[in-house]
């Protein structure tokens, strides 16, 4: 049964080291002190924060509890599950061994994973690393009763992937899949002859000289790690966190703030790779006409108001993170969250919090008639590849969200935010919305992505 969480305000705690800081950077923490609780609330019990601007660190907080239980505050320095941020590292081990030239980027991963079924196309090692080969997540699009274990070793998880359809040809489009992240840390233990988490602590960890990083051992009793909760219908529990194996090189590790700045620090000091294996793991994906994809090689590249941002964020049970880095502003960003919670508001704080950090303003958005977005609310369908999708726009206290009813779609109900009064996005992923009135004088959606006009949605009801 969940319990309603008593202890839920936010206290804020003034926990951090005295940095010299310029007045710009006071207005900063001024105005990060007053944003953060108020949106923690609706976020988790408590969460750390850390800001760098050129090279400095120039704010670093811990908010609200650790354990609401027990009523222990949040702490700067303490441990995080940190889920799929742990893609990179993954990335950075494959690109070592491309570096070395025990990997070739074009290789067949059927070259390394000798029993993987042909697909009827090549599947590359460069598809997997910007998730553009087409194999269905295991986390979220296989359901296979007959494979499912308490734990897997890395050959039950690829058995348990290995046999299924592709979702497209492979580098045709983008779709995210943790499997493509899981077959690189079982082909680097074909490639080494190590287990995935001994190559990783050798040649990744240990160079990048991270003390507090660690490849998740759940019997190890971690007195600086924080209670993971989960949140659902607006209620907060205690979480009962994932298996490690099923996480695997998608995402079995812990870490704090500080040590994910120095992680930062040792790729672009070239401690791990070369300066232009680098680049290239941080350049998105080009497909055959011409566009970009928004993933690179574990890390996503996008742009907050203009700025560009290399990116990525972790959500595991209990636990949520996320990581911006501005280079074009030099400042990194670092927020961690003790709560797993599907409305996708943890991202729109760190995306606030570094719109803040390089001294832009959180504006609102465009205002648009009550009467006129009432208007808009519906359910919309198209049907692609005989498979039907929907997607359903409410109204709530003064404004639209929109969501899809098909799961595979992976789209939870979000705010939907105007350009113009047809014009909407969301701040989730990029996505744009266009309403247009149809010759029945109703209206369809078109929706746009990074490469252009995805589709036309009917309105049905």
């Amino acid at each position: 049964m969940i319990k309603p969480l008593c202890f839920f305000l936010i206290s804020l705690l003034l926990l951090t080291s005295s940095y010299g800081q310029s007045k710009q950077d006071k207005k900063l923490s001024k105005n990060l002190d007053e944003l953060i609780p108020k949106r923690l609330t609706e976020i988790a019990p408590g969460c750390v924060v850390l800001i760098v601007k050129n090279d400095k660190v120039v704010y670093k907080k811990a908010f609200g509890t650790a354990n609401t239980e027990l009523k222990i505050p949040m702490q700067p320095n303490m441990l995080f599950r940190t889920g799929s941020m742990g893609k990179q590292y993954t990335a950075i081990a494959v690109l070592q061994l491309v570096e070395q030239g025990k990997i070739g980027l074009q290789d067949s991963i059927q070259k390394y994973i000798k029993d993987f079924p042909s697909k009827g196309y090549t599947i590359t090692i460069e598809n997997l690393l910007t998730n553009t080969s087409g194999i269905k997540d295991y986390l979220s699009e296989i359901s296979n009763p007959a494979k499912q274990k308490e734990s897997y070793t890395p050959k039950d998880g690829v058995d348990y992937i290995k046999d299924e359809p592709l979702n497209f040809k492979p580098s045709s489009n983008y779709r995210y899949s943790n499997s493509n992240f899981y077959l690189l840390g079982y082909i680097i233990e074909m490639v080494t002859g190590k287990t995935f988490e001994n190559y990783l602590k050798e040649n990744v960890l240990d160079k990048a000289d991270l003390k507090n990083t660690f490849y998740i051992h759940p019997e190890k009793n971690i007195p600086d790690m924080p209670q993971g909760y989960s949140k659902f219908d607006g209620k907060i529990e205690k979480a009962t966190l994932q298996e490690v194996t099923i996480m695997y090189s998608a995402g079995a590790l812990i870490s704090n703030a500080d040590d994910i700045y120095k992680w930062h620090q040792a790729l672009y000091n070239q401690q791990l790779v070369k300066k232009e294996t680098l680049e290239e793991a941080t350049t998105p994906f080009k497909f055959a006409d011409g566009t970009f994809s928004q993933y690179a090689y574990g890390w996503f590249v996008k742009n907050i108001d203009g700025s560009k941002t290399i990116e990525h964020s972790g959500s595991t049970d209990g636990f949520q993170s996320d990581e911006i880095y501005l280079p074009n502003e030099n400042v990194f960003v670092v927020a961690l969250y003790n709560c797993y919670e599907a409305d996708m508001d943890w991202q729109i704080l760190t995306n606030d919090i570094a719109r803040l950090a390089i001294g832009k303003t959180i504006n609102d958005n465009f205002k648009v008639k009550e009467a006129v977005l009432k208007m808009y609310v519906g359910t919309y369908e198209v049907t692609l590849n005989n498979v039907n999708h929907k997607l359903i726009v409410t109204f709530e206290d003064g404004r639209l969200s929109i969501e899809a009813a098909n799961p595979d779609d992976r789209l939870p109900k979000v705010q939907m935010y105007a350009n113009s009064e047809n014009e909407f996005y969301i701040k989730e992923a990029a996505l744009r919305f266009e309403f247009i009135r149809d010759t029945n004088n109703s209206f369809k959606i078109v929706t746009y992505n990074n490469r252009g006009k995805d589709a036309e949605w009917t309105k049905t009801h």
